[in-house]
């Protein structure tokens, strides 16, 4: 049983929840750049929520099942089709060997995730009990890289369908999408209007973003610290003050380690949020308390407990 790749799209990996913990031996963590959408996908089709799916970017594969087998999409609507008819977002499907799943145009959000029961782990090559795709290091995925015409991925026996479907107000997580919280970092050694002016001000998502981070544009914020600044671990969110004044959000494919300062970090609970966000696209950082992180992320933790059904 396989899925044959037609067309490979802009940039569609195999990823699952990646590596995290190796940072002390240098390895970064990878994974899906929105965790949440990949645990839904999963979900539905009766996966381990952290099982190896496809991430699609922007603009879709061509995917021909050549046996039939469960399938769900999640995250960004890429206008996906199943020979030729449209797909909802958050429900289980069934497709028939032959059949084509296509993406058309982007109607919301950057990267949509594709789940196939059984997970799609089988053709991947598996590093430190992880699949996903490394493209800077070449680990995981298919040889370290994106998918390709001609690629065929291994599918598990497919159990019996179930129609599982995503219950309850899934949007509430990723609105409005041009905020995200953040924490701000306690004791920076950047000057108060840094700080101030990152939070009074409107960016854009640079060209120069990749799945490492995001370069943010607009405002070009003091960034003078008085001396160097040894590097430490950075997590996912982390935000960054470089010397041009530009700040960075480390993203999925992030380092391990950073020297420079830092401006806060975005809660875990709005990072799905952040990676549904796509080139030039606009967003503004609101400050809160990490008690206020620590709630927002056991409420989504909760809601996904019993969001599939």
């Amino acid at each position: 049983m396989s899925l044959r790749v037609r067309k490979p799209g802009l940039f569609t990996m195999i990823q699952d929840l990646g590596r995290p913990g190796q940072g002390r031996w240098g390895v970064s963590p990878c994974g899906a750049m929105d965790p949440l959408a990949l645990r839904l996908a999963n979900l539905l089709v009766g996966n381990d929520a952290g099982a190896a799916a496809l991430e699609v970017t922007l603009k879709g594969p061509e995917l021909m099942f050549e046996e039939e087998a469960a399938f769900a999409l999640t995250g960004a609507n890429l206008g996906a089709t199943l020979d030729g008819t449209a797909l909802p977002w958050g429900q289980a499907q069934r497709a028939q060997a032959g059949q084509v799943l296509q993406f058309g145009a982007r109607a919301q959000g950057a990267r949509a995730y594709v789940a196939v029961a059984g997970g799609l782990g089988r053709s991947a090559r598996r590093f430190l009990n992880s699949v996903a795709t490394d493209l800077d290091a070449g680990l995981g995925g298919l040889d370290g890289r994106p998918l390709r015409a001609g690629d065929t991925l291994a599918l598990e026996p497919q159990p019996s369908f179930q129609a599982r479907t995503v219950h309850g107000a899934w949007e509430r997580w990723y609105q409005p999408p041009d905020v995200v919280r953040f924490i701000p970092e306690p004791g920076t050694p950047l000057p108060a209007a840094a700080v101030e002016g990152f939070q009074a001000a409107r960016f854009r998502i640079s060209s120069k973003s990749n799945r490492v981070g995001y370069r943010l544009e607009g405002a070009v914020l003091p960034a003078e610290t008085g001396g160097l600044q040894l590097s430490e671990p950075v997590a996912p969110g982390t935000i960054q003050l470089p010397p041009n004044g530009q700040p960075i959000v480390l993203m999925a494919d992030r380092q391990t380690t950073g020297g420079y300062p830092r401006l806060g970090h975005v809660i875990r609970a709005d990072v799905p949020k952040l990676a549904q966000l796509w080139l030039g696209d606009a967003v503004t950082f609101r400050a809160v308390t990490l008690d206020e992180a620590r709630q927002a992320l056991a409420e989504l933790q909760s809601w996904l407990e019993k969001a599939v059904a």
